[in-house]
C-alpha cells in the first residue's frame, strides 16, 4: 500500500505540473476530465483502500454486496485509480501542439455563416420530433416535478428503464446531444452579436432542455448542460475563477434538489449529497478488479463495431453491477467506470495503459481545437469535445463517442444545421443582427 499512495503522490504533483505548463487553450478539457475524474472517482476509490472507510461505505450503501472484496493492497489497484493523472495529462502536453494542425484541418469542414432562422429551424424539428415520441409512448406527463413520482425513488427507476428501451435511441441523442449542441450555437452567437433573437433561440432550447432532462428522471444531465454552458461562458470571457467556483456551488445545490425529487423524503440522501458524489462512481472500481478475470474472463476490446457484430457482447458495466447489487432484482442495474478502467475489463492492464494514452490524446485534440473555435459551429464543436473529455472520465471510450450522448450525434446535428443553412442561404438577409446593448445608427435626412 505504501508504493500505492507513493504512485498517487507522484500522479498528484505530475498533473499539478502539466495545469502549470498547460497552454490556455489546454486548460478547460484537463480541468473537466481530471477535475471529474478526482472528485468523483480517484478520492473515493483511494480511501476505501482503509478499513474504517469501507466500514462506513457498506453501512451507507445497504444491499451492496462487498464483503467478498480484498482490494487496496497491490499496486496495481493504486495504478488503476491514479495512473490517468500520470500519464492521460502527460500525453495531452505532449501532444497539444502537433495536433493544432490537425485540429485546424478539421475544423475548416465546419466553418460557415450560421443564422438564427436554420438554427430555430433545426432544433424546432429536433424538439418536435422529441414531444412526438413522448406523446406517442404516453410520456410527456412523466417528470421529476409530477406530484405521483417526488420522491417514489423504485417507480421512477423502473419508469426511466422502460424508457430507455421504449424511446429509442435518436430521441436520447436529440437530448443528449444535438439540441445541446444547437444550444451552444445560439449562446456563441448571443455573446458575440449581443443579439435579441439569438438570446431568444438560446432561451427557448435551455428551456426545452430543462424540460426534456426533468422528464428523463436523471439528475447527471442538468449539470452536464451546466458545465457545457460553464466552459463556454469562461472560453467567451464572461466568467473567471470566482465565478466557475459560484458555479460549481450552484451545481451542488441543484442535485441536491433533483436528489430529493428522484430519492423522495430521506433527507439523509440530500444532506449527503457530497458523499455520494465521491462515492457513487467511485465504488465501482474495486468491483471492476475484482469480477475480472477472477470471476468473470476479459470479455474482449470493444473497438466501436458492435454495429458490425465485432466485439465484445457482455455488458460489463450490468455484470459488475449484478455482482455488486445481487438482490436487486426489480431493474436491470449498470455500474459504469471511467473510460480506462472498463477498458481493464475488456483487455486487462495493457488495454487499460493504451486507453489512458488515448484519452490524453483527445484532451491534446480538444485543446488544439479551441484555438481554431472562432466560429459558432466549431464552437460548438468544441463545447463538444469538451463534454467527451467529462464522460472519458465516467463511462467507456467507445461509449463517449458512440452512443446516445455520443459526440458522433453532436456532429451529426451540426451537420444538419450547416446543410438547412446552405439550403436556405439565398433567401436569408445579410442584415446585422439586432443588438441588446447597442443601437443601430440612424439614417441622416
Amino acid at each position: 500500500m505504501i508504493a500505492g499512495i507513493g504512485f498517487a503522490i507522484l500522479a498528484l504533483l505530475v498533473a499539478a505540473r502539466v495545469l502549470w505548463l498547460a497552454p490556455r487553450p489546454l486548460l478547460a478539457p484537463l480541468v473537466v476530465y481530471i477535475g471529474f475524474y478526482v472528485v468523483t472517482s480517484a478520492v473515493g476509490a483511494s480511501v476505501l483502500a482503509f478499513p474504517a472507510v469501507r466500514s462506513l461505505w457498506a453501512l451507507m450503501f445497504p444491499g451492496m454486496d462487498q464483503s467478498w472484496l480484498d482490494f487496496g493492497d497491490t499496486f496495481g489497484y493504486w495504478f488503476m485509480i491514479w495512473g490517468p493523472l500520470l500519464i492521460s495529462s502527460l500525453v495531452a502536453l505532449a501532444s497539444f501542439g502537433a495536433l493544432r494542425r490537425p485540429a485546424f484541418r478539421v475544423s475548416q469542414y465546419f466553418r460557415a455563416r450560421v443564422d438564427v432562422l436554420p438554427t430555430v429551424i433545426v432544433a424546432a424539428l429536433l424538439c418536435a420530433y422529441c414531444v412526438y415520441v413522448l406523446a406517442q409512448h404516453s410520456y410527456l406527463g412523466v417528470t421529476l416535478l409530477s406530484g405521483e413520482l417526488t420522491g417514489r425513488y423504485r417507480l421512477n427507476i423502473q419508469l426511466r428503464a422502460d424508457m430507455g428501451k421504449e424511446l429509442g435511441t435518436l430521441y436520447f441523442a436529440c437530448i443528449y446531444s444535438g439540441i445541446p449542441a444547437l444550444a451552444l450555437v445560439a449562446f456563441h452567437q448571443m455573446v458575440r452579436r449581443r443579439s435579441y433573437r439569438w438570446g431568444s433561440a438560446f432561451a427557448g432550447l435551455s428551456v426545452a432542455l430543462v424540460f426534456f432532462y426533468l422528464t428523463a428522471l436523471t439528475k447527471a444531465n442538468i449539470l452536464i448542460y451546466g458545465v457545457q454552458l460553464t466552459v463556454a461562458a469562461q472560453a467567451l470571457g464572461l466568467l473567471r475563477i470566482r465565478g466557475a467556483l459560484a458555479a460549481a456551488g450552484a451545481g451542488t445545490l441543484i442535485l441536491s434538489g433533483l436528489s430529493f425529487l428522484l430519492s423522495g423524503t430521506n433527507p439523509l440522501d440530500v444532506l449527503l449529497t457530497g458523499y455520494n458524489i465521491v462515492f457513487r462512481e467511485a465504488s465501482n472500481i474495486p468491483f471492476y478488479l475484482a469480477v475480472f478475470p477472477n470471476q468473470v474472463p476479459f470479455v474482449g476490446l470493444d473497438l466501436g463495431l458492435g454495429g458490425f457484430g465485432i466485439g465484445p457482447t457482455i455488458p460489463t458495466n450490468e455484470v459488475v453491477s449484478n455482482f455488486m447489487w445481487p438482490k436487486q432484482t426489480y431493474v436491470q442495474g449498470a455500474a459504469p467506470a471511467a473510460a480506462h478502467v472498463m477498458a481493464y475489463a475488456e483487455g486487462g492492464f495493457l488495454w487499460s495503459l493504451l486507453t489512458m494514452v488515448l484519452v490524453g490524446v483527445w484532451i491534446g485534440f480538444t485543446g488544439a481545437l479551441r484555438r481554431a473555435a472562432s466560429n459558432p459551429v466549431v464552437f460548438s464543436g468544441y463545447i463538444g469535445a469538451v463534454t467527451v473529455c467529462y464522460y472519458l472520465s465516467q463511462v467507456n471510450l467507445v461509449g463517449a463517442f458512440n452512443v446516445s450522448y455520443g459526440y458522433r450525434w453532436w456532429l451529426i446535428a451540426l451537420i444538419l444545421l450547416l446543410v438547412v443553412q446552405r439550403f436556405m442561404a439565398g433567401a436569408l438577409a445579410r442584415e446585422p443582427e439586432d443588438s441588446v446593448w447597442t443601437k443601430r445608427p440612424q439614417a441622416q435626412t
